[in-house]
């Protein structure tokens, strides 16, 4: 055995330990206004943190020491003081930015409790379904999507997307498949004025939520949510745009929903896809932070509620080429990768 690289490994061991924890505290710093009381601030004592949050001193500072220790502080040993660097603020104080990343902290508690239930997933065999993350998880799904979401979906996604444009400005037809809390048909409906947008989910929660959205903004007489699954999309008379977002690789039955969006294509119509960016293959997604954190959510939450339904469990990271493949076997004639730049997520034009 080479001693070595095993105290090295050991090193990465503890320090991937420290990075979970870590990643708690982050999710506590978001939550409680501790980011965003610094931002901007400069460089501040714990106590003056404290004060002004109202949050115990012993509290803020042994916070402050783990962030500074995880590298998202930065600390001053002279009059020991700590900064929140603008550029590290920007992904933690500011929620409607397209930035943001406090939502994927705020997913992780619900995704980190459901080890136990996966644990035993693996012994019995099969997964863990989505119910069983609990009620909090379209929310969860949507804090970690929505400010991209609301920033970039109507100004650099759709416009990328040929003829949707054109099409929903027209008065066209469009659904999310798997639209969860929302968020992306009440965008469009904002955006759309005489468009006619529906949004499709299995998930009884998470329609409820879109609901309630789609009547607190006044959209609830102009966006039509349907508790339901790919079965019911309608062939005739045909949506113009049909979306889905990180949602193909989820499903028990991909193939099959594919060829039922495929049917459900207005002529002339298109499907925007959006799955996760990685390589087909694992050994060109080693070292990539992004395709890191994919694998993790995959093994977590996506396979083992597709496995959960009886499903394939293709993962988040099943790639370009299965998506290809996977397409043109639904019946789909045309998949165009689009030249949309995002270091998480690929999107693809497919036309019947």
């Amino acid at each position: 055995m080479d001693k070595a690289k095993s105290q090295q490994f050991m090193q990465k061991v503890v320090g991937d330990a420290g990075t979970a924890m870590a990643a708690a505290l982050v999710h506590v710093g978001v939550r409680v206004g501790l980011f965003k009381a610094m931002a901007g601030a400069g460089a501040l004592s714990a106590s003056e943190l404290s004060e002004c949050t109202g949050i115990g001193v012993r509290n803020v500072a042994e916070w402050l020491a783990a962030m500074a220790s995880a590298g998202y502080v930065e600390y001053d040993p002279v009059g020991e003081r700590f900064t929140l660097p603008e550029e590290h603020a920007l992904f933690f104080a500011q929620p409607q930015s397209e930035y943001f990343l406090g939502g994927l902290f705020d997913g992780l508690p619900g995704l980190m409790a459901m080890a136990p239930r996966l644990a035993a997933a693996f012994e019995r065999g099969g997964g863990v379904s989505f119910a069983e993350f609990g009620a909090g998880m379209p929310l969860a799904l949507e804090q970690m999507n929505r400010p991209v979401y609301e920033n970039r979906l109507v100004r650099s996604w759709l416009p990328a997307v040929p003829g949707a444009i054109e099409r929903l400005t027209a008065g066209g037809r469009a659904i999310d498949v798997g639209c969860g809390t929302g968020v992306v048909p009440l965008i469009l409906a904002k955006a759309f004025p005489d468009a006619r947008i529906e949004g499709l989910d299995l998930d009884a929660r998470s329609i409820e939520i879109a609901r309630g959205y789609a009547r607190e903004q006044g959209l609830q007489d102009r966006v039509r949510f349907i508790q339901a699954g790919a079965d019911a999309l309608e062939p005739q008379p045909g949506y113009d745009l049909i979306t889905t977002f990180d949602v193909i690789h989820d499903l028990p039955d991909p193939g099959e929903v594919l060829a039922r969006i495929r049917s459900a294509l207005a002529p002339g119509g298109t499907y925007l896809m959006v799955e996760p960016a990685v390589d087909d293959r694992l050994e060109n997604n080693l070292g990539n932070p992004f395709a890191r954190m994919l694998y993790a959510i995959s093994c977590l939450h996506c396979v083992p509620q597709s496995l959960a339904q009886g499903g394939p469990g293709l993962g988040a990271c099943w790639g370009p080429a299965r998506a290809r493949e996977l397409a043109m076997a639904a019946g789909f004639g045309g998949f165009q990768a689009l030249p949309v730049r995002s270091p998480v997520m690929a999107f693809y034009a497919l036309t019947a």
